[in-house]
């Protein structure tokens, strides 16, 4: 790794981490971006030259979070629990920040990270283009878009429950363990 690249990933890091800090003590609507820096021991700009806001560092927190849980996508296919379980483990492991983010009314963010982490955008939007889907005589081509639309959608239900999950788990003070999150969650 090049030096520029450790000084930026060890600056969004301080960053981070004083956020943390700065939200154990603090509203999260009342922190500002000075604070944040000042806490980090950097300067607003060096600030903004690797964040745009502090709801930036929010994200990369929580997006951090799920990439060391990253799961093997194609076990999302074949064992949904084995790809979800790294979620609920990674989550768990920064229980306290989890749970500031959730008094903070911050757990919205999650939505965003947890569509990156199932990869959402790489299923692609199909539009259908004639009425042979709306008459019922789909053809091979057809068939290919609504099973392409059909898995779109079903990841979307599977993020949106995962999410309404986790906020019900963080609610609970999650005293659950990713465990038995991953075993609820994979049968439902």
């Amino acid at each position: 790794m090049r030096r520029k690249d450790l000084d930026h990933n060890l600056i969004q890091n301080c960053v981070m981490e004083a956020l943390l800090q700065l939200m154990k003590k603090k509203n999260y609507t009342e922190i500002s971006v000075g604070e944040i820096a000042a806490r980090a021991g950097v300067h607003r700009a060096t600030f903004y030259r690797h964040f745009t806001s502090k709801d930036d560092v929010l994200r990369c927190c929580l997006s951090r979070m799920l990439k060391e849980a990253k799961g093997n996508r194609e076990l999302l296919r074949t064992d949904f629990a084995a790809f979800i379980r790294p979620v609920f483990q990674s989550f768990y492991e920064n229980k306290t920040q989890m749970l500031l983010l959730n008094q903070a009314g911050l757990s919205g963010q999650l939505l965003d990270v947890l569509k990156d982490y199932f990869r959402f955008d790489v299923i692609p939007d199909i539009v259908t283009d004639g009425p042979e889907e709306e008459t019922g005589t789909e053809s091979g081509a057809g068939e290919a878009r609504a099973s392409t639309n059909i898995e779109k959608y079903r990841m979307a239900y599977r993020i949106g429950g995962i999410y309404s999950c986790l906020l019900l788990w963080f609610s609970h003070d999650m005293r659950e363990t990713p465990e038995e999150m991953t075993r609820i969650a994979a049968s439902i």
